[in-house]
């Protein structure tokens, strides 16, 4: 039994902002819908792929401190390589923080901020509308699809989109791959679980590389996909406490 089988039993339907052509980005629409949370991205597009196949999330938070907004527009305009196979860019839009958070960034919680990973590129935030081009059908991923692209430090974001009790739902899946930053990983006692924990915001599934699940998180048995630059086999792990 795969990853998608164990998801598809868990579908969302299209959300109706994303049922036609999207020509700006608005926050709640965003994040009222199922987010995948994902740090340390890259331009990995087997989480998209995954939860596609599976119409169980149409909505997707890539966050990453080392891949520029240029390389990220290039890849899913087809300019090197297709990282989200069946789709184009629809729509294409920068952002500034204003558009995330109207009433300013928003403080952070707990003793973790004096702990903050550098960044390597300018920051940004890209937001981007896949379509589904001609020739596919459902079975290979809805219509469309929207990613936040995000330049910026994954611990803090997570915090700052989710944890501010603002009625931002907690995200529905959360890609972990343990970079071993500073020794604060991603996987379980790490960082990042901390700052889930801290702020009671706990994704329903966990999507697991190289690195150990959260507490409370057991394994679907559902078979391993490889996916990210390294080709990590990962495993679907679901939230039980």
């Amino acid at each position: 039994m795969g990853i998608v089988h164990i998801l598809e039993q868990h579908r969302e339907e299209l959300p109706e902002w994303l049922a036609q052509p999207v020509t700006r980005f608005d926050r709640s629409s965003f994040f009222h819908s199922r987010t995948v949370y994902y740090t340390g991205s890259g331009i990995d597009g087997k989480p998209v792929s995954l939860c596609g196949r599976a119409h169980a999330a149409h909505t997707f938070v890539y966050v990453d401190n080392s891949t520029t907004q240029q390389v990220i527009s290039d890849r899913v305009n087809g300019r090197h390589g297709i990282p989200f196979d069946g789709y184009k860019v629809e729509y294409e839009q920068e952002l500034e923080e204003v558009d995330i958070w109207p009433r300013g960034v928003p403080e952070q919680h707990g003793d973790w901020v004096g702990w903050r990973g550098h960044v390597d590129i300018t920051a940004y935030i890209l937001f981007v509308v896949l379509k589904r081009k001609d020739g596919y059908e459902d079975t290979h991923g809805p219509i469309r699809h929207a990613i936040l692209f995000v330049g910026d430090d994954g611990f803090a974001r997570y915090d700052a989109l989710y944890c501010q009790n603002d009625g931002t739902p907690p995200p529905f899946l959360v890609v972990i791959e343990n970079q071993g930053i500073a020794g604060a990983g991603f996987g379980a006692n790490g960082l990042f679980e901390g700052i889930a924990r801290q702020c009671n915001v706990l994704p329903k599934w966990l999507l697991v590389g190289r690195a150990e699940p959260w507490l409370g998180y057991h394994d679907t048995g559902a078979d391993p996909e490889c996916g990210g630059m390294m080709r990590n086999s990962r495993r679907l792990f679901r939230c039980v406490l």
